[in-house]
């Protein structure tokens, strides 16, 4: 069959939703297409004569994705629905899908207890576990985003990724839920109204499922707009994600053609899938660790030192060696990398001598926080006064006078006096790191001031 007599058409029908998939089978037929593979997100549609067909759909519970073949079971339902007119036109797991041209077909199924506990005991064990799992591990994702926040709070709010990552974890735990939840009102009244003698018909509400869905993927994607490396990474997952996806599955097809036994495809199917994670996993640290993935710009030079090669940066910094001393003749590296949303902005600023130059000569490290927030301020002072117990290093008050800051602190580091200090202004917080520069009050002076308006 060529590609031109085949469609392939994205649907993200829920698996109970067999009202849905049977109006879209019926829908397709009319339009010259008949379904011919099923799936969780892809479906493939051959062409044929365009007709009026009834479709119906039903569920065999012991049957499984993963099975060889159709069993006797499901092979003598098939017999007796020929009978009365219906032809096995796919099936999917434990989903069968029957299509008849007959005017007024007979129903495959008449009694809406049997019918409604069917679809049950399907539910139970084809979507249920996995719809659980997943929310067990959304909630998951969503406590780490609370873990991250607690552990650095000025990291976590000045990143526009970190802060879409919550309400796009919160979206897919709503689609999550909203998918079991519409099952389970569903089956309490389904129930209900079986022991009338009715079936209750399926009416997902596929429009707030694909609104939330797809609210979570456009949080996703804006959260790589802005950053080269987080944009390479959730590219590059993306791409693995999919090839992982088409491996398995054909590492399952392969297995069922062979007659593999359930249990046999089920572990080569997830080995596949586990072993694949691995390896992508893998190759993607590789590429962050060489620096492929996580470089967020070029440098302007480069230069080798020990057979590595380092990078060299000449970006413009508020505060600079030489506006504090006499450089002499030294090559440095002057860095300046920004984070910034709303809320806060965060600026890391570094100059740093070159490998080889020789020891002694004096460095600059130091960050500037903006409070763009007021409420926040106090957060912020508290994140970046917090005392580490691992090192043993804590914030002590210092004269803030010759800084001419509001407030001033020094790092002591086992009770010994460290050339790190904390200086807060009305709206703003910087951290400075001393390197081969001893103190004066000239200097103090001329760091306050170049931080205070950074």
């Amino acid at each position: 069959m060529s590609v031109k007599d085949r469609l392939y058409r994205p649907e993200f029908f829920a698996f109970y939703d067999h009202t849905a998939i049977q109006g879209r089978v019926e829908e397709m037929a009319a339009k010259g297409w008949l379904l011919e593979k099923p799936g969780n997100f892809l479906w493939t549609y051959r062409r044929a004569p365009a007709r009026r067909l009834h479709a119906a759909v039903t569920y065999f519970p012991s049957a499984s994705a993963f099975d060889p073949g159709p069993s006797q079971g499901e092979l003598t339902m098939e017999e007796f629905c020929a009978q009365d007119g219906w032809r096995l036109l796919a099936r999917w797991g434990q989903m069968q899908i029957f299509i008849s041209g007959a005017e007024d077909p007979v129903p495959i199924e008449t009694d809406p207890v049997t019918q409604v506990e069917t679809i049950h005991r399907s539910m139970k064990r084809a979507m249920l576990p996995g719809h659980l799992l997943l929310a067990a591990v959304i909630l998951w994702q969503i406590f780490f985003q609370f873990l991250q926040f607690r552990r650095d709070p000025v990291g976590y709010l000045v990143s526009s990724s970190s802060l879409l990552m919550l309400p796009m974890w919160l979206l897919l735990l709503l689609a999550t839920l909203h998918e079991v939840g519409f099952y389970f009102r569903w089956h309490h009244k389904a129930v209900r109204a079986a022991e009338d003698g009715v079936f209750l018909p399926i009416r997902t509400n596929r429009l707030l499922s694909a609104l939330l869905l797809g609210g979570a993927v456009l949080l996703l994607l804006f959260s790589g707009i802005g950053s080269r490396s987080r944009l390479g990474i959730l590219l590059g997952w993306c791409a693995l994600y999919g090839v992982i996806l088409f491996l398995t599955s054909r590492v399952r097809d392969v297995m069922k053609r062979r007659g593999s036994p359930r249990w046999a495809t089920r572990l080569g199917t997830m080995g596949a899938a586990v072993g694949l994670t691995l390896l992508a996993t893998s190759g993607m640290t590789a590429a962050i660790i060489r620096g492929d993935l996580w470089r967020e710009r070029s440098p302007a030079e480069t230069y080798e030192f020990s057979g590595h090669t380092f990078s060299v940066y000449h970006d413009p910094l508020p505060l600079t060696v030489a506006d504090l001393t006499e450089p002499g003749d030294v090559r440095y590296s002057t860095e300046a990398r920004r984070e910034e949303t709303f809320l806060l902005a965060r600026t890391r600023y570094s100059q740093d001598t070159l490998l080889g130059e020789g020891p002694g000569h004096p460095e600059l490290d130091y960050t500037v926080v903006e409070v763009k927030a007021p409420f926040l301020y106090g957060l912020c002072r508290r994140s970046m006064e917090k005392e580490d117990p691992l090192f043993e290093t804590a914030y002590r008050p210092a004269d803030a006078g010759p800084w001419g800051a509001k407030e001033a602190f020094r790092m002591y580091r086992r009770g010994e006096a460290d050339d790190r200090y904390l200086l807060l202004w009305e709206d703003r917080l910087a951290e400075v790191r001393l390197t081969g520069l001893p103190l004066t009050p000239q200097r103090m002076a001329v760091i306050g001031e170049r931080l205070k308006n950074a």
